[in-house]
């Protein structure tokens, strides 16, 4: 039985990198939830059966390391800061797009448990992280083979060009690693070609945090191994001239980001133009509320993917052109005070002052030798080279995974006996017959219901989609709604943007009552999830639209009041306001949003452009003229090319006006007919004729196909007729 549950766990053990190239196309979001849902799968499985094997033999009982003390802690305290979340079912559960929260959590701490006592030999490291590079060279090719396409930005069978980045840097390291171990020269070219290649991938994913980790780790490594490798001078020749080689890299891709092979080279422009001033400064806005945040909750934090409520409370106008909704602060240390507070971060850091504790303090203070001094500066250079990355992205479940393989590694090395654990007796026949039948039923249980329901309902959403039948698309989002799922605002917003979708439409071959159930339980769903998520101003954003999309404008106003009240200073918000003010038919008051909006940062063209309207509209003509005339030749441009504002010029009777802004838009497309006779057609409102034939006369050379027409309106000007009589 022992043999059995040893070599059932490790199949799963060497399962998990597998993962990444899982793609689960029929799941909503396809690269996510398919690899996070087979990780629990996987490591619920294996810890059940680990955990009997244990009960077996005591020699696949954990060990005791600071690493896994520390990693420990995080868990216990995120359990406190998860308690007291703004919205307890996210900071447990995540959603879909992102999987995260707690219980990815625990599965990585458990993952890193287990990995640190099933593979105690560096043999069995040496099978594991092999099996890992294997995979990673399927991965690289699959990414290599998107050039002949039209990304950009590889990203594999992983879905996002920075988690890409991210698996090919702790490939990286791990190549170097296996490099150190082996004396082999076959094997050494092998591992020094990979490396090459995938650090050539890592580029193409044109992913700029994660190259300067890329450098920075490198430098880390070759830097700690010239300064360490006192009993071996030729390793600290080689890592001396490492260290040039990785500067002289550097400078020289830096002295060459203007050719045209770079400049030619999309993901290699993206990296060439680093500018930490202006690649930060929107970053730095977002830590900055980021940093609000932590002051207003600073002991446990937000909870875990609970950023949102404070972005939105703290929401700053200068974001205006972002995202306007950050779950995230994209940066690590802020993401764990956010969600953990300071007693939360401290227990994150806690896990890298014992990796330093075994890698670099231990080391000088009492020789220790359990790693090597080359493996030690391929693993420091890797943790500065993800902590680097993570300071201005942040972890997903592939990053997570291999962290954890990494922590394994160490605490495999570092980990020592737990006495009392390791001398605990359990007679065989109760570990056969009470201890596995036990963790099995129990194993089925938590693999039930910690996956099955949420699978189903990730399942449910694409089927609906892809359901041709009206009736049939509102079974399955039904179906989806009822599985209970951790992610039902997802579903609940996908299944509204649908009944927003068929109240706009005008297929007569969809039922009015199916049209009518769709609307009624879309709102019933939104009205509750509101309710369920209170403090969520985007719910209330989404319930706006869901009411300006089905003609119940009083409601949008309710709600839209109520998502300013959660984020006051959000310019999209207002802007919302000002629109829903003015289907009503209040122009002062949506003059009054708009220019509150616009002064909020009068950068924001946008709410400028309305502002103007909106001048228009209350007959401030003058204002709305001087706020133009003022403004720069391409704003100009914008203005005369908005349907909004035309509109609003033309209510007020600006035609002269309006002929100028016209003749804007006939330079700006030549070839559009339409914009020629509306031009024309204003130049005879205001009685300027020849102007008007002009204008005809250009748009017959401008648009040949126009010709004919433009002559017939010619003619009738010519004529002192009617100029559209007779013409088509």
């Amino acid at each position: 039985m022992k043999d059995i549950l040893k070599g059932a766990v490790l199949v799963g053990l060497f399962l998990v990198p597998f993962l990444t190239l899982y793609v689960a196309n029929d799941y909503f979001f396809p690269f996510i939830t398919g690899k996070n849902f087979a990780f629990r799968i996987i490591v619920e499985v294996v810890l059940s059966l680990w955990v009997v094997l244990a009960f077996y033999d005591a020699q696949y009982r954990p060990r005791f390391s600071w690493i896994l003390a520390s990693f420990g802690a995080l868990i216990a305290v995120m359990f406190v800061a998860n308690l007291n979340a703004v919205h307890q079912s996210t900071a447990f559960w995540s959603n879909f797009e992102r999987m995260d929260g707690y219980v990815t959590l625990i599965h990585v701490f458990l993952y890193f448990v287990v990995l640190g006592s099933m593979l105690r030999t560096p043999l069995m490291w040496s099978y594991f992280l092999h099996t890992s590079v294997v995979v990673a060279g399927f991965v690289a090719l699959k990414g290599l083979s998107q050039l002949t396409g039209e990304a950009v930005r590889v990203d594999s069978t992983l879905g996002n060009a920075a988690y890409m980045a991210v698996y090919m840097l702790f490939h990286v390291f791990i190549l170097a690693y296996l490099f150190a171990q082996t004396k082999v020269t076959p094997y050494r070219i092998i591992y020094a070609l990979l490396i090459v290649l995938f650090v050539y991938v890592l580029i193409l994913t044109g992913t700029r945090g994660t190259s300067i980790g890329l450098v920075v780790g490198a430098l880390v490594s070759v830097g700690y191994i010239a300064l360490f490798a006192t009993r071996a001078k030729q390793v600290r020749k080689y890592a001396l001239g490492a260290l040039a080689v990785v500067v002289l890299l550097v400078g020289a891709f830096i002295a060459a980001r203007d050719t045209a092979f770079i400049q030619n080279t999309p993901a290699l422009v993206r990296i060439a133009s680093i500018d930490l001033g202006s690649d930060l400064s929107i970053r730095s806005i977002i830590w900055g509320m980021a940093v609000e945040g932590v002051k207003e909750k600073p002991l446990f934090g937000w909870g875990q993917g609970n950023f949102n409520y404070a972005f939105n409370e703290q929401y700053d106008p200068r974001l205006y052109a972002q995202e306007q909704w950050f779950d995230r602060t994209h940066n690590i240390v802020l993401d764990w005070l956010i969600a953990g507070g300071i007693v939360g971060f401290l227990a994150y850091v806690s896990i890298f002052a014992a990796i330093l504790y075994y890698l670099f303090i231990l080391p000088i203070r009492n020789n220790d030798e359990r790693f090597s001094v080359i493996e030690r500066g391929i693993l420091l250079g890797l943790i500065a080279g993800y902590v680097t990355h993570n300071l201005v992205v942040f972890d997903n479940i592939v990053s997570y995974m291999f962290f954890a393989v990494i922590l394994g590694l160490i605490h495999s090395r570092v980990g020592t006996d737990m006495p009392k654990l390791m001398k605990m007796r359990i007679p065989e026949a109760i570990t056969t017959q009470v201890v596995l039948p036990v963790a099995l039923i129990v194993m089925v249980a938590v693999v039930y219901v910690v996956n099955v329901p949420n699978i189903q309902a990730a399942k449910d959403i694409i089927v609906a989609f892809q359901s041709r039948d009206i009736k049939d698309r509102l079974a399955n989002f039904e179906t989806a709604l009822s599985r209970g799922s951790f992610s039902r605002q997802e579903i609940v917003e996908q299944f509204a943007q649908q009944a927003m979708g068929l109240a706009s439409s005008n297929d007569t071959t969809i039922p009015a009552e199916i049209k009518d159930t769709f609307k009624a339980r879309a709102e019933e769903e939104l009205l509750a999830l509101a309710e369920s998520k209170p403090g969520d101003a985007r719910l209330h954003v989404f319930l706006a639209s869901y009411y300006r999309a089905t003609s119940d404008i009083e409601k949008a106003k309710e709600q839209i009041a109520l998502a300013r009240k959660f984020s006051p200073r959000k310019q999209a918000i207002i802007l919302q306001q000002g629109a829903i003010e003015l289907s009503l038919g209040n122009n002062e008051g949506a003059r009054d949003f708009f220019k509150e909006a616009y002064e909020l940062d009068t950068r924001n063209e946008e709410a400028k452009e309305y502002y103007i309207a909106s001048l228009f509209y209350t007959r401030d003509v003058v204002g709305a003229k001087a706020m133009i005339a003022e403004s720069s030749d391409e704003f100009k441009k914008r203005v005369a090319l908005s349907d909004f504002v035309v509109s609003a010029v033309n209510t007020v009777g600006e035609m002269d006006y309006m002929a100028e802004l016209y003749e804007v838009r006939v330079v700006n497309d030549t070839s559009n007919a339409q914009n020629w006779a509306s031009l024309a057609f204003l130049y005879y409102q205001i009685k300027e004729q020849n102007k008007a034939i002009d204008t005809l006369t250009r748009a017959s050379a401008a648009v040949p196909s126009f010709a004919p027409t433009a002559q017939c309106l010619i003619g009738n000007l010519q004529a002192g007729r009617e100029p559209q009589i007779g013409c088509q």
